[in-house]
């Protein structure tokens, strides 16, 4: 619109018949402000739900029906063994605080299924996240001086370590099974058994004893035992005994003997009658005088 706009008009109408009240209003109209065009504007499309906002919209609804049926979050813990940070975290759609969307899966499951609702389907609605965009971030921090970083552990990597741990400790248990159990050290002054089944102890020192306080101990087996026997404060013999086996040492001061069954062994001094220790059966630990 310019100043020209009226005289344009009156030119046009100079050669009407038109009455002047007519030219009037036709350059009054052509003085009127026209209203400018209205801009079109289009609203952007809206976003997609991000996937903490799904999680969150899952998780309040399951909190709602947790606390219509008045359950708190350790009762349903103890329900599901769930922990309960981990229950808090979907509820509340804390991505962060959670592992992998295909754990997460399983909990919201198993969650729901303990409510009563259809789990499968419930948890089919769990979105999928990037590892990168939501790792599980336990609590614990390291404090370090100036430095403060958060542990993220990723769920095959405490596979992996359990695996090596479990394997780890196997082979260590394998190790000290080995070299705890050992046969039983066999006395170097044993004889085997002759044709008559008797096996000869005899004393370590090959030289005859110069004391006259030196007494020849002997010991026969006439029935299954076990014994420890010791000949002046040194084990001589440890191990299971059969009958039919003689024993025999020079003692100067003492014979002791550990046994589950007194009745078994037989015990004689310079040649005399051998006597048994105690009753058939009766354990028995005693030590017995053989200085003259």
């Amino acid at each position: 619109m310019t100043l020209l706009a009226p005289l344009k008009h009156i030119t046009a109408l100079k050669f009407s018949k038109l009455s002047p009240h007519h030219i009037f209003a036709s350059v009054a109209s052509s003085l009127e402000p026209r209203p400018l065009p209205i801009p079109i504007v289009h609203e952007p499309a809206p976003l997609p739900p991000t996937p903490s906002e799904i999680l969150q919209e899952i998780g309040g609804e399951l909190r709602q029906l947790r606390q219509q049926r008045q359950l708190t979050i350790e009762d349903l813990s103890a329900r599901t063994r769930i922990q309960p940070r981990l229950i808090q975290a979907i509820e509340e759609g804390h991505l962060e605080m959670l592992p992998e969307p295909v754990y997460v899966r399983g909990l919201v499951k198993r969650y729901s299924d303990s409510l009563g609702l259809n789990g499968l389907t419930i948890s089919a609605r769990v979105p999928h996240w990037a590892p990168e965009a939501a790792t599980f971030e336990p609590t614990t921090k390291l404090q370090l001086t100036g430095f403060n970083p958060t542990i993220r552990i990723n769920p095959l990597q405490i596979y992996i370590g359990y695996t090596l741990a479990i394997v780890c400790a196997g082979a260590v248990t394998s190790y000290l099974l080995n070299n705890a159990i050992k046969p039983p050290a066999i006395a170097s002054n044993v004889i085997p058994p002759r044709a008559a089944g008797i096996a000869v102890v005899r004393p370590t020192n090959s030289q005859p004893a110069q004391k006259l306080a030196d007494v020849k101990i002997g010991i026969a087996i006439q029935s299954p035992t076990w014994a420890q026997i010791g000949i002046d404060g040194t084990t001589k013999f440890t191990g299971n005994l059969q009958p039919g086996m003689q024993l025999s040492w020079i003692a100067t001061k003492q014979v002791t003997v550990n046994t589950n069954n007194a009745g078994g062994l037989l015990l004689s001094r310079d040649g005399q009658p051998a006597q048994p220790l105690g009753k058939v059966g009766q354990k028995l630990s005693t030590t017995v005088k053989v200085s003259k």
